[in-house]
């Protein structure tokens, strides 16, 4: 009994060693995300002070009447072009989503900007916050013409493309469709707690669902035995359709 009682103190003990490891673990990407966080707000700092300075240049210059129209309309341009995309990450980070609706546009009615439809893109910047150095290439290519995007001949747009709307910046969002085989063509898809709308295509067991914002998404397959799977699927960047086997 004695020997019995000692084996179970130290398989308690394996398992608080264990846990110890994992909450220790756990710990340690919360830190590292909030460290990346910091960086990302002290590096927008930085654009908003490097923005202020522009702004200023623009305004003493302007007054000791050494610029021409064209020469204030570029710097004014390029001032306002940085402060929307450092105000889009900033909402983005706050999950302010009644910000986000002022900034974003969509030409799908249907796809709404709310706090639902947004709840995937706040999950994927909250396990990814190298996504705002990523956003920062994408609009500095989009700036040097390098990403030029054609709405219906290009399959792989921006997750953000930048445009002029009503004299200000706006950002119009990648919308994304799945294409996922299945290994029964009699069962559901769920996205989010959400039944998808599916859309049929040439292969019965490939089930087309979207569009969809980008961020982080779940996908349950449902068989008619009451059977479920689900996957993470994350869309942000790459093909507008991505191909997902919920089959494996």
């Amino acid at each position: 009994m004695k020997l019995q009682r000692w084996e179970t103190n130290i398989n308690g003990g394996e398992a608080d060693n264990r846990g110890g490891q994992d909450g220790a673990a756990a710990l340690a990407r919360y830190e590292k995300r909030q460290q990346k966080r910091l960086l990302s707000r002290e590096k927008r700092k930085k654009q908003y002070r490097f923005i202020g300075w522009l702004l200023l240049a623009v305004a003493v210059a302007w007054g000791a009447g050494t610029l021409v129209w064209s020469g204030y309309g570029t710097l004014k341009t390029a001032a306002s072009r940085e402060l929307a995309i450092t105000r889009l990450k900033e909402a983005i980070e706050d999950r302010d989503a009644a910000a986000l609706q002022t900034m974003l546009r969509t030409t799908d009615e249907t796809v709404p900007i709310n706090e639902k439809t947004l709840a995937p893109l706040f999950a994927y910047f909250e396990q990814h916050s190298e996504a705002y150095e990523a956003l920062d290439q994408e609009f500095d290519r989009q700036r040097e013409g390098g990403h030029v995007y054609i709405k219906g001949l290009t399959s792989r747009p921006p997750v953000f493309t930048i445009h002029v709307f009503e004299d200000r910046y706006v950002f119009e969002p990648a919308l994304y469709f799945l294409h996922v085989r299945v290994d029964d063509p009699e069962a559901s898809l769920v996205v989010n707690g959400v039944k998808a709308e599916e859309e049929a295509t040439k292969d019965p067991f490939v089930k087309k669902i979207g569009p969809y914002l980008p961020g982080a998404y779940t996908v349950t397959i449902v068989h008619s035995n009451g059977k479920k799977k689900t996957i993470r699927v994350e869309l942000f960047g790459g093909a507008r359709v991505h191909e997902v086997d919920i089959t494996k």
